[in-house]
């Protein structure tokens, strides 16, 4: 077997470990929509409850029909929990591993997207909020984003270690970029093999 035969053999090897970690990065990534669904069906219900509260007087005035219809776009919205978390996710060739990322990534915030998929999918009670009018001019916790719609503007409690696709997400993706720069060292080791070889054939 000759030295360049070698080499193709070792990128073949390395490219379906790629392909298999690729493949094991996008199911982490919807099996994080599955998990947290339930939580951010909570949290809507909860800050559903307290925009309720902080509006006590426009509550008032409108009474119980008023709540009664709120509750119910704010239970539909719950209901939906798992396709707005899925749709929180966005498109495959934006998550980490559909990009490149130099190493410096693998260990900062522009990696750890989790956090903005949650913080997505609790913003969904912005739009029923609005309908509502339970948004003020001076509401510092919701801001205008994408034209009418709105985003929690403070952190929304998510917490990392409560999933366990987190950190296997983070493991996995060091692995999958060591991975990668293999992939690329063995291609310049096989386009340098090929150049040898044209030197040798030349006359």
């Amino acid at each position: 077997m000759s030295a360049r035969t070698d080499i193709e053999s070792q990128l073949e090897d390395v490219e379906g470990k790629l392909a298999s970690a690729s493949s094991k990065l996008d199911q982490l990534v919807q099996d994080f929509a599955l998990s947290i669904a339930p939580d951010v069906s909570s949290w809507i219900e909860q800050a559903a409850v307290r925009k309720l509260e902080d509006n006590h007087e426009k509550v008032s005035a409108g009474g119980l029909d008023f709540v009664r219809m709120f509750k119910a776009d704010v239970t539909e919205l719950r209901a939906r929990a798992i396709a707005i978390c899925e749709e929180a996710i966005g498109k495959q060739d934006q998550w980490p591993h559909h990009r490149d990322l130099v190493e410096s990534d693998l260990y900062s915030n522009r990696t750890d997207f989790f956090g903005a998929i949650y913080k997505r999918a609790v913003s969904s009670l912005g739009d029923v909020l609005n309908k509502h009018g339970l948004i003020g001019a001076r509401d510092g916790s919701w801001q205008r984003v994408r034209g009418a719609h709105y985003e929690y503007a403070y952190h929304s409690g998510f917490e990392a270690r409560k999933y366990e696709e987190v950190e296997a997400y983070r493991s996995l993706l060091k692995e999958h970029f060591a991975l990668k720069n293999e992939a690329a060292r063995l291609v310049g080791e096989i386009q340098k093999a090929k150049a040898r070889a044209l030197w040798d054939e030349a006359p």
